[in-house]
C-alpha cells in the first residue's frame, strides 16, 4: 500500500507543475497585435504599431519601442539625446547593472536595450513583466545615470 501511495505521490509531483500550464499558455511567438493587447491589458494605454515587428509605447512623455523579432524574441529599446557620455560611462552601466545593456549609437546618443528570449517559451505574464520592468525600472534608472554622468 505504501509503495502505491508513494508512486501516486511521485506521479502527481511530476504531473501537476506541467498541468498548471496548458499548451495555450506558453507560446514560441506572439503576433504584434497580441503583444499590443498584452501591453494594453497591463495598463499601457499609448500603444501603437510603428511597423511590422515594432511597437511604440509612450509612458510619462518617453517613447519606448518593443521589437518583436521573427524568432519570437522581444527587445525593449530606449534612446535619448541631449546628454554627452563616454564609452567608459556606458561600460560602467553595463558592468554594474543587470537586465539591460547600454551603448552610444552612431549619433553618440545613449541607448538602452533589454531582451526577452523566446526559446524557453513566452507567456502573457512574462511578456508584460519584462516590459513593465524595462519601462518602470531600467529606463528611469538609466535616465538617472545619464543625468549624474552628463558631461555637456
Amino acid at each position: 500500500m505504501k509503495t502505491r501511495f508513494a508512486a501516486l505521490f511521485m506521479l502527481l509531483c511530476f504531473w501537476l507543475p506541467g498541468a498548471a500550464y496548458s499548451a495555450e499558455d506558453i507560446k514560441g511567438k506572439y503576433s504584434d497585435a497580441e503583444i499590443m493587447e498584452i501591453l494594453r491589458a497591463d495598463g499601457f494605454s499609448a500603444v501603437t504599431k510603428l511597423d511590422e515587428g515594432a511597437i511604440q509605447v509612450n509612458v510619462n512623455g518617453r517613447t519606448h519601442i518593443l521589437f518583436n523579432n521573427d524568432d519570437g524574441d522581444l527587445q525593449g529599446y530606449f534612446v535619448t539625446s541631449g546628454v554627452t557620455l563616454s564609452y567608459e560611462d556606458m561600460n560602467e552601466w553595463n558592468r554594474t547593472k543587470r537586465l539591460s545593456r547600454a551603448y552610444l549609437d552612431a549619433d553618440n546618443d545613449p541607448v538602452l536595450e533589454a531582451d526577452l528570449l523566446s526559446n524557453g517559451g513566452l507567456t502573457k505574464r512574462n511578456v508584460g513583466e519584462f516590459f513593465r520592468i524595462f519601462v518602470n525600472v531600467s529606463v528611469p534608472g538609466f535616465i538617472e545615470f545619464l543625468l549624474e554622468n552628463d558631461k555637456s
